[in-house]
Protein backbone atom coordinates (compact mmCIF):
# COMPACT_ATOMS: atom_id res chain seq x y z
CA UNK A 1 0.00 0.00 0.00
CA UNK A 2 1.44 3.88 -0.81
CA UNK A 3 2.07 5.94 1.73
CA UNK A 4 2.66 9.58 1.68
CA UNK A 5 3.55 11.43 4.45
CA UNK A 6 3.06 15.48 4.53
CA UNK A 7 3.44 17.84 7.52
CA UNK A 8 1.02 20.86 7.65
CA UNK A 9 1.12 23.14 10.42
CA UNK A 10 2.77 20.73 13.07
CA UNK A 11 0.36 17.58 12.36
CA UNK A 12 1.14 15.09 10.37
CA UNK A 13 -0.31 13.96 7.11
CA UNK A 14 -0.40 10.35 6.04
CA UNK A 15 -2.03 9.67 2.19
CA UNK A 16 -2.36 5.81 1.70
CA UNK A 17 -3.77 4.10 -1.25
CA UNK A 18 -5.74 7.46 -2.13
CA UNK A 19 -7.17 8.28 1.62
CA UNK A 20 -5.98 11.25 3.57
CA UNK A 21 -5.44 10.72 7.41
CA UNK A 22 -4.84 13.94 9.56
CA UNK A 23 -6.99 17.02 7.99
CA UNK A 24 -9.54 15.82 10.27
CA UNK A 25 -11.36 19.41 10.38
CA UNK A 26 -10.84 20.64 6.60
CA UNK A 27 -12.43 17.08 5.40
CA UNK A 28 -14.98 17.66 8.14
CA UNK A 29 -15.97 21.14 6.52
CA UNK A 30 -16.03 19.86 3.07
CA UNK A 31 -18.34 17.34 4.42
CA UNK A 32 -20.63 19.97 5.92
CA UNK A 33 -20.67 22.39 2.91
CA UNK A 34 -21.92 18.51 0.82
CA UNK A 35 -24.32 17.38 3.72
CA UNK A 36 -26.96 19.74 5.03
CA UNK A 37 -27.57 18.52 8.27
CA UNK A 38 -24.41 17.72 9.13
CA UNK A 39 -22.37 19.95 11.85
CA UNK A 40 -18.68 18.57 12.37
CA UNK A 41 -17.98 18.37 16.03
CA UNK A 42 -14.71 18.99 18.25
CA UNK A 43 -13.75 15.74 18.46
CA UNK A 44 -14.46 14.59 14.55
CA UNK A 45 -12.15 11.93 13.12
CA UNK A 46 -12.38 12.12 9.09
CA UNK A 47 -11.08 10.40 6.25
CA UNK A 48 -10.26 11.89 2.75
CA UNK A 49 -10.24 10.47 -0.86
CA UNK A 50 -8.11 12.04 -3.05
CA UNK A 51 -8.22 11.54 -6.54
CA UNK A 52 -5.11 13.80 -8.95
CA UNK A 53 -4.86 16.08 -5.83
CA UNK A 54 -8.64 17.31 -5.04
CA UNK A 55 -10.70 15.82 -2.66
CA UNK A 56 -13.61 14.16 -4.11
CA UNK A 57 -14.78 12.01 -0.96
CA UNK A 58 -14.70 12.09 2.51
CA UNK A 59 -16.17 10.38 5.70
CA UNK A 60 -16.23 11.94 9.00
CA UNK A 61 -16.54 9.65 12.47
CA UNK A 62 -18.85 10.75 15.25
CA UNK A 63 -20.15 9.98 18.72
CA UNK A 64 -17.21 7.10 19.14
CA UNK A 65 -18.46 5.24 22.28
CA UNK A 66 -15.54 2.18 22.32
CA UNK A 67 -18.67 0.34 20.60
CA UNK A 68 -20.03 2.05 18.23
CA UNK A 69 -19.90 5.37 15.95
CA UNK A 70 -21.92 7.43 13.67
CA UNK A 71 -20.65 8.20 10.18
CA UNK A 72 -21.31 11.13 7.31
CA UNK A 73 -20.26 10.04 3.64
CA UNK A 74 -20.11 12.10 0.67
CA UNK A 75 -18.68 12.12 -3.21
CA UNK A 76 -18.82 14.71 -5.31
CA UNK A 77 -19.44 11.92 -7.65
CA UNK A 78 -17.11 9.94 -10.16
CA UNK A 79 -15.60 6.18 -8.93
CA UNK A 80 -14.19 7.78 -6.12
CA UNK A 81 -14.60 4.22 -4.19
CA UNK A 82 -12.09 1.48 -4.82
CA UNK A 83 -11.63 -1.40 -2.80
CA UNK A 84 -8.49 -0.48 -1.49
CA UNK A 85 -10.24 2.83 -0.77
CA UNK A 86 -12.87 0.86 1.35
CA UNK A 87 -11.08 -1.57 2.83
CA UNK A 88 -9.21 1.80 4.61
CA UNK A 89 -12.61 3.97 5.39
CA UNK A 90 -14.10 0.45 7.12
CA UNK A 91 -11.26 -0.28 8.47
CA UNK A 92 -10.10 2.14 10.49
CA UNK A 93 -13.34 2.49 12.86
CA UNK A 94 -13.79 -1.66 12.88
CA UNK A 95 -9.81 -2.03 13.10
CA UNK A 96 -7.92 1.08 14.59
CA UNK A 97 -11.57 2.52 16.47
CA UNK A 98 -12.23 -1.23 17.53
CA UNK A 99 -16.07 -0.21 17.35
CA UNK A 100 -18.67 -3.33 16.28
CA UNK A 101 -21.29 -1.08 14.31
CA UNK A 102 -21.35 1.92 12.06
CA UNK A 103 -24.45 4.22 11.71
CA UNK A 104 -25.00 5.96 8.44
CA UNK A 105 -28.67 8.42 8.77
CA UNK A 106 -30.19 9.31 5.12
CA UNK A 107 -33.66 11.22 4.69
CA UNK A 108 -35.71 8.78 3.00
CA UNK A 109 -36.33 11.43 -0.14
CA UNK A 110 -32.60 11.02 -1.16
CA UNK A 111 -32.37 7.75 -3.17
CA UNK A 112 -28.96 8.58 -4.26
CA UNK A 113 -27.67 8.14 -0.80
CA UNK A 114 -29.84 5.57 0.29
CA UNK A 115 -28.43 3.44 -3.06
CA UNK A 116 -24.54 4.45 -2.04
CA UNK A 117 -25.22 3.44 1.89
CA UNK A 118 -26.73 -0.06 0.60
CA UNK A 119 -23.88 -0.76 -1.68
CA UNK A 120 -21.52 -0.10 0.91
CA UNK A 121 -22.93 -2.38 2.71
CA UNK A 122 -25.19 -1.00 5.38
CA UNK A 123 -28.78 -2.22 6.02
CA UNK A 124 -31.50 -0.58 7.38
CA UNK A 125 -32.21 -0.54 10.65
CA UNK A 126 -35.25 2.10 11.76
CA UNK A 127 -37.03 4.40 10.62
CA UNK A 128 -37.79 8.26 12.28
CA UNK A 129 -40.77 9.82 11.11
CA UNK A 130 -40.21 13.55 10.99
CA UNK A 131 -36.84 13.89 11.62
CA UNK A 132 -34.69 14.41 8.03
CA UNK A 133 -33.72 17.84 7.50
CA UNK A 134 -36.42 18.34 4.89
CA UNK A 135 -39.16 17.22 7.29
CA UNK A 136 -39.68 13.84 6.12
CA UNK A 137 -38.20 10.05 7.35
CA UNK A 138 -35.20 9.21 8.23
CA UNK A 139 -33.54 6.10 7.45
CA UNK A 140 -31.35 4.55 10.10
CA UNK A 141 -28.73 2.07 8.64
CA UNK A 142 -25.87 -0.17 10.35
CA UNK A 143 -22.78 -1.58 9.26
CA UNK A 144 -21.51 -4.67 11.81
CA UNK A 145 -17.97 -5.37 12.06
CA UNK A 146 -18.82 -9.19 11.94
CA UNK A 147 -20.59 -8.61 8.59
CA UNK A 148 -18.56 -5.78 6.88
CA UNK A 149 -17.49 -7.35 3.69
CA UNK A 150 -14.42 -4.76 3.65
CA UNK A 151 -12.57 -5.61 6.39
CA UNK A 152 -10.61 -9.22 7.08
CA UNK A 153 -11.99 -12.00 8.69
CA UNK A 154 -14.57 -13.95 6.65
CA UNK A 155 -12.73 -14.35 3.34
CA UNK A 156 -14.94 -12.00 1.45
CA UNK A 157 -12.70 -8.31 1.84
CA UNK A 158 -12.95 -6.43 -1.09
CA UNK A 159 -16.01 -8.79 -3.03
CA UNK A 160 -17.99 -5.92 -3.33
CA UNK A 161 -16.71 -3.48 -7.16
CA UNK A 162 -15.35 -0.18 -6.77
CA UNK A 163 -18.73 2.54 -5.86
CA UNK A 164 -19.45 5.44 -7.69
CA UNK A 165 -21.81 8.27 -6.97
CA UNK A 166 -23.02 11.77 -5.91
CA UNK A 167 -24.78 10.48 -2.38
CA UNK A 168 -24.29 11.64 0.71
CA UNK A 169 -24.98 9.32 4.21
Amino acid sequence: MAEDRQHEAGRSLIIADGVLYGADRQVARWLARRVASYSPTPTVRALGILKGGKLVAGVAYEHFNGVHVEAVIAGDGGRWASRAVLRRIFGYPFGQLGVQAITVSVPMSNLASLNLATKLGFQPEALVTFAAHDGGTLVILKAFKDTCEWVGGDGQEGRRQGTSGTGSV
